[in-house]
């Protein structure tokens, strides 16, 4: 059962969202910055190629171990209060990564930046809390954009104070100094969300579930550099399959558990999380893909267009900003269409993207539309997902909603990275030490074929009864007659 708490708000709807869009903004920059500076840290501390891969996965572990607990602790103690918990171990984590001797303390930094990751899910219920219908699409719209622009800000900042400023302590201190206003804005000026859930904590539910997601993404993360054969990997995969279900089976029988395995397979919402999984799978998996096969030399290859480094990065440019157009603009789509019309409208272009690549991959014009499509079509799902997963989440449990669909989108992108992988390694051409472009077809299909399954998934999408306004009633909510 939900509380509901009263509280003054001194602070405009308005400004409370353009609080969130800096705090998101910061968010995307922070995600963006590091990627281009890993060569130099590695290079200052004297780490091995082998090793700084460990900089990238454990922030990706410790984000899947997070984001649904701290979503859930969301509903539970306050959206805002958890925010700024969040908030602050991500600086501590920044700090550590700027100023840390050595690279275990830089590995324990990238450990606390876990929580980067449940900023949105958490705004998204404070979002919520306050406002509801077109407003709040609008408002998750406009914080899903500033997470794309703030990606490609972090990225472009990041290589070029890298190559101004010597000094790479102070190139690191640059997110430092941003968290720290973002925390600041959040502690003075955000106000607490006003509905909490049941206050028991299901603490096995939230063991089982983070040894899961350790276990899987381990699993994942070793099939793409020993493969899926290896004793070790098999190990790790089965044990997270028996994880999840045992995790499943207490979380039937919990009486308040930590996820609510029946709303997760509701009508309303199994096809918008199954839609989320596969979303994520195609964004994450093929994120350096379009750029591999841009750059391939056609002489050498047999395949791509031997685009420089300049031009390639106007496609990295042009992603986050299709991204922006198409999360920004899905609220004025879903007042005229429905927001499951605009679900399988986003579904429906990254079919059309991803079969003109494997289909007609040898023209650039060709390659450059479908390039458009799929950066629009991306764009409408990353702002219409959080935003229906919200609406009809109930009230108490809006954060964890968030937080699952967050996490479905992370399992999506590390299946698909594996998996996509070994596509790729099997058709490797010895020559060029390079897939063959039949590799590359292959991926698009599959992508575009895990789109028509979503797609189809999308028709059997029912939301529930409306309220006389129009709004669709929270899964589990009494309608009046």
């Amino acid at each position: 059962m939900s509380e509901t708490f009263t509280a003054p708000i001194r602070v405009k709807v308005g400004a409370v969202v353009g609080f969130l869009v800096f705090v998101e903004l910061t968010s995307g920059f922070i995600q963006g910055y590091y990627l281009p500076l890993i060569a130099a840290i590695a290079g200052h501390l004297s780490v091995s190629d082998a090793d700084i891969t460990w900089f990238a996965t454990l922030q990706t572990l410790a984000a899947g171990v997070s984001v649904p607990i701290l979503s859930k602790l969301g509903d539970i103690f306050g959206h805002r209060r958890v925010l700024r918990i969040a908030i602050a171990v991500v600086l501590v984590g920044t700090l550590l990564i700027a100023l840390a001797p050595n690279f275990t303390l830089v590995l324990v930094g990238r450990v606390l930046m876990g929580p980067l990751a449940v900023w949105l899910p958490l705004e998204v219920a404070l979002v919520h809390n306050r406002i509801t219908g077109e407003t709040a699409r609008k408002a998750i719209g406009m914080l899903v954009a500033a997470l794309t622009i703030g990606a490609l800000i972090g990225g472009l900042a990041a290589g070029a104070l890298g190559t101004a400023i010597p000094n790479l302590l102070v190139v690191l201190m640059i997110p430092a100094v941003i968290v720290a206003v973002c925390l600041v804005i959040v502690w003075t000026l955000v106000p607490e969300s006003t509905i909490r859930t049941n206050p028991k904590i299901d603490v096995l539910g939230f063991v089982l579930l983070a040894l899961f997601m350790l276990a899987l993404l381990s699993g994942l993360r070793l099939a793409q550099t020993v493969g899926f054969a290896d004793a070790a990997t098999v190990a790790l995969l089965v044990g997270a399959v028996i994880l999840i279900v045992v995790f499943v089976v207490w979380e039937l029988r919990a009486k308040v558990p930590a996820v609510n395995i029946r709303l997760i397979a509701s009508r309303a919402l199994w096809p918008v999380y199954l839609t989320a999984f596969v979303f994520g799978m195609v964004l994450f998996g093929t994120q350096t893909l379009i750029t591999t096969f841009l750059a391939a030399d056609p002489s050498v290859n047999g395949y791509g267009f031997a685009l420089v480094p300049g031009t390639l990065s106007l496609f990295t440019a042009g992603s986050a900003l299709l991204g922006a157009i198409g999360a920004s603009t899905f609220a004025f789509l879903a007042r005229g269409i429905g927001m499951r019309n605009v679900l399988l409208a986003g579904v429906l272009l990254n079919i059309v993207g991803n079969g003109v690549l494997a289909l007609l991959h040898d023209s650039l014009p060709a390659v450059i539309a479908a390039f458009v499509v799929n950066g629009l079509g991306s764009g409408l799902l990353l702002g219409a997902l959080p935003a229906l997963v919200a609406e009809l989440a109930p009230a108490d449990e809006t954060g964890i909603a968030a937080g699952v669909y967050n996490s479905l989108r992370t399992l999506g992108g590390a299946v698909a990275g594996a998996v996509f992988g070994v596509v790729l390694a099997s058709f490797l051409v010895p020559a060029t030490h390079a897939s063959s472009v039949g590799g590359y077809a292959t991926v698009w299909t599959v992508c575009a074929s895990l789109f028509v399954l979503a797609f189809i998934a999308l028709l059997f999408q029912r939301s529930p009864q409306r309220h006389a306004a129009g709004a669709p009633a929270r899964v589990g909510e009494k309608v009046s007659a």
